[in-house]
């Protein structure tokens, strides 16, 4: 027989040469024979081979059997390998210790050929009937793993079949109410928008927006319990202001208090850190939920919310929200079952409206947060509701007294809540859009909401139109895209752009706000996703981060092209240039000066960022004029932050930012050249400069930027008096400043006018 073909393999370890020979020729060719001279050598070729069967001698130099055994035993691999002890001992002892350590059987020399055959052969059967007994059971293991697999498919399929029916009524009842919510939201804040409102409207306006976005809530609250249950929600952390953040939910439910006879208190400790990072907007629904509900149960009495903490770690903190109220309290019953989904306590008595569904959400995201929710209630007599969360820390001060003083009087902001629904419009009026949506109300409601930035709003009613419009060569900054509508929905119609070659921005509009939408939207050919209602703040975002940033990005990459501007004097740099930076920068200087005092002075819903927006706007592209570019980007990273809100933001690189340029300026005063503009005895080429002054207030009416800074960087090339050098500047900074095109023309006309 073939020893490739040989079914099994003996292996044997003895020191003896002879022994070799004639336990192989007993074997052989009826079994594989494997051959190890000493212990060592067999352990490892058991390992690697894993023969059927070892004859093993007992009595070896360096290991002898007993130790190869046990040896073998502690291995895995080779533990259950039948082995045979092989030796010249007839001692009974020697036989009873091996039985008792294990061994299968026991071969004494001389060896008598058929009494090894039979002795290996034993063994060879007895490890082919446990194969047969494992093939067996396995089998039958298989079997019944095959119907239990079977019966998960049908269930499973069932519960996907469940999941998709859930997620499509999901789908269609986010999109049904969604769509007259954006009507409703959408045209209030249009209106709340206005100037001078009168305050019976204002009352009115603020009425509707509450209501509708009350309503909005138990959508989000409903589509949240869908991202639990998935598996799906996450947490957004970023660093957020711990005073802001109890502000924001004191001042929402004090407008729940009403004419109820409540006391409303809050106590703060003052140790408090002022900035911690996490979820802010999440917290915020937690705490929120915590308080509406024990306001919404107490008919007298008081609501009083206590923020304390233990600081954990240098990294981290655990907040603690407790919640108390002298309301109805909770029965026994309704506290078994407080946490679960759908359940309102008391609901056949309280007369209070409500899903059932903020607390299991609350105990949902505090968990997520690494916390947990309790409740201790006495019925009939009051409820305390103790959260803890646990939140990363960063460096910073403690609230203090005269801050959690502000927070417990209710005095930390004064704005109203009108002027917090406004929002600065920049307006762009070099932009285009397009909206498409089969909704009227929907385009009435997008096109006045865009019409406040001055742009130039088209509208296509479906996707058909949309493409017919673009196939006509025209293009938009961006295209909001309504997802579901009749014949070709948002998603067919902006892939049929992209093939189409169009690649500007599309950005989706959707009713349909469940998880994992905003991924799938990117995947698809989108830029960006916007939810219905449309939000302002989003909108306003969108537009900056699409038409704005875009446009002065492509501004200072021209202009940097066209001055071929250098590091220092030494590589060329313009003298001008210098000098018209070096008077915008101490301006900058001073203007920020007097913000950052500000910051820290004032509350944070009193100050008005739009000075801040203005310089840091200013100083970003005069930075990038003189090849600052990493100062440039700092400077965007503040405007930015001004633009947001920001302002723990702007207070932690403000006064890095002011030292930077203070030291810049230092630096570029040590130029001292003379600049030719100020003789007043030069030459001046009028034709020249009406010529370009035309360009100017060209490039001005069609709200070019670009090209009016091209037309003022013409003129300066030539040499002109001091008075016109200073008139020059002055149309500079109109537009470098304010980006104010109607004052730079008519600026211009009258400095036209005059030469």
């Amino acid at each position: 027989m073939d020893s490739e073909n040989r079914e099994y393999s003996i292996l044997i370890i003895d020191d003896e040469k002879m022994n070799f020979m004639i336990l192989n020729d007993i074997l052989y060719p009826e079994y594989t024979v494997y051959t190890a001279s000493n212990g060592a050598e067999g352990i490892k070729m058991a390992r690697e081979y894993l023969p059927d069967v070892i004859l093993l001698d007992i009595l070896m130099p360096d290991i002898n059997g007993y130790e190869v055994f046990s040896s073998l035993r502690e291995t895995e691999e080779t533990c259950d390998i039948p082995v045979i002890f092989v030796s010249g001992l007839k001692d009974e002892d020697d036989v009873v210790k091996g039985l008792n350590l294990g061994v299968a059987d026991y071969i004494t020399k001389p060896f008598k050929p058929e009494f090894v055959k039979l002795r290996v052969e034993n063994q060879i059967k007895i490890s082919r009937k446990m194969e047969a007994e494992v093939l067996s059971r396995t089998r039958h293991y298989i079997k019944e793993l095959e119907t239990k697999s079977e019966q998960l498919e049908l269930a499973l399929d069932r519960a996907h079949a469940a999941g998709r029916s859930r997620r499509d009524f999901l789908a269609a009842m986010s999109h049904e109410i969604r769509t007259p919510l954006n009507a409703i939201i959408g045209i209030t804040q249009m209106e709340m928008q206005k100037q001078n409102i009168p305050d019976e409207f204002a009352s009115a306006f603020e009425k509707i927006y509450s209501s509708g976005i009350g309503l909005l809530g138990i959508i989000n609250d409903i589509l949240d319990l869908s991202k639990i249950e998935s598996g799906k929600m996450e947490l957004h952390e970023a660093k957020y202001d711990l005073p802001g953040l109890i502000n924001d939910t004191t001042q929402l439910n004090i407008i729940q208090l009403s004419s109820k006879p409540i006391e409303f208190i809050v106590n703060v400790d003052e140790d408090l850190p002022s900035k911690l990072v996490g979820d802010e907007l999440r917290l915020k629904q937690v705490l929120n939920n915590l308080l509406s509900n024990a306001i919404k149960y107490t008919s007298r009495g008081y609501v009083k919310l206590t923020v304390t903490h233990i600081q954990e770690s240098n990294n981290s903190v655990e907040l603690v929200f407790i919640v108390e109220d002298t309301g109805r309290g909770i029965s026994d019953d309704d506290l078994k079952r407080m946490f679960t989904t759908y359940t309102r306590f008391d609901a056949d008595h309280s007369g209070e409206q409500g899903t059932g569904l903020g607390l299991s959400i609350s105990k949902s995201l505090v968990v997520l947060m690494g916390g947990n929710i309790k409740v201790e209630s006495e019925y009939g007599k009051g409820s305390t509701f103790i959260a803890t969360v646990k939140q990363k820390a960063v460096r910073c001060k403690k609230i203090g007294p005269k801050r959690a003083e502000k927070l417990r009087t209710f005095t930390f902001m004064k704005k109203n809540q009108l002027n917090k629904r406004k929002i600065q419009h920049d307006l762009l009026p070099y932009g285009k859009v397009l909206v498409v949506d089969d909704v009227e109300s929907n385009l009435y409601v997008a096109h006045g909401l865009l019409s406040a930035y001055k742009l130039t709003v088209d509208t296509a009613d479906s996707g058909i139109q949309a493409i017919e419009m673009i196939k006509k060569g025209k293009s938009y900054d961006i295209i909001f895209m309504d997802h579901m509508m009749p014949d070709l929905d948002g998603i067919e119609t902006t892939q049929a752009l992209r093939k189409m070659g169009y690649k500007n921005p599309i950005v989706a509009l959707t009713a349909n706000a469940l998880v994992g939408n905003d991924k799938m939207f990117m995947q698809r050919g989108f830029d960006g996703f916007i939810s219905k209602p449309i939000d302002i703040k989003h909108l306003d975002n969108i537009l900056n981060r699409f038409i704005r940033v875009e446009l002065e990005k492509n501004i200072q990459e021209n202009l940097a092209k066209e001055l071929s501007i250098k590091k220092d004097l030494s590589s060329g740099k313009n003298i001008d240039l210098v000098k018209s930076f070096l008077r915008d920068a101490v301006k900058a200087v001073d203007s920020l000066h007097k913000i950052e005092r500000e910051l820290y002075l004032v509350s944070s819903g009193d100050i008005d960022l739009k000075a801040f927006i203005t310089v840091t706007h200013a100083m970003k592209s005069a930075l990038a004029n003189i090849g600052e570019t990493e100062k440039s980007a700092f400077a965007l990273n503040l405007e930015t932050a001004g633009r947001n809100g920001d302002r723990i933001f702007i207070l932690d690189n403000i006064d890095p930012f002011i030292n930077m340029i203070e030291t810049l300026i230092a630096e570029l005063r040590t130029i001292n050249e003379p600049s030719k503009h100020e003789d007043h005895d030069v030459t001046e080429d009028l034709d020249y400069l009406t010529k370009h002054l035309s360009a100017f207030i060209a490039a001005c009416e069609q709200y070019d930027i670009t090209a009016a800074f091209a037309a003022i960087d013409a003129i300066k090339e030539n040499s002109w008096n001091k008075d016109t050098m200073n008139a020059l500047n002055e149309l500079h900074d109109i537009l470098f400043l304010d980006s104010d095109f109607e004052a730079a023309i008519e600026r211009a006309k009258i400095f036209s006018m005059t030469k």
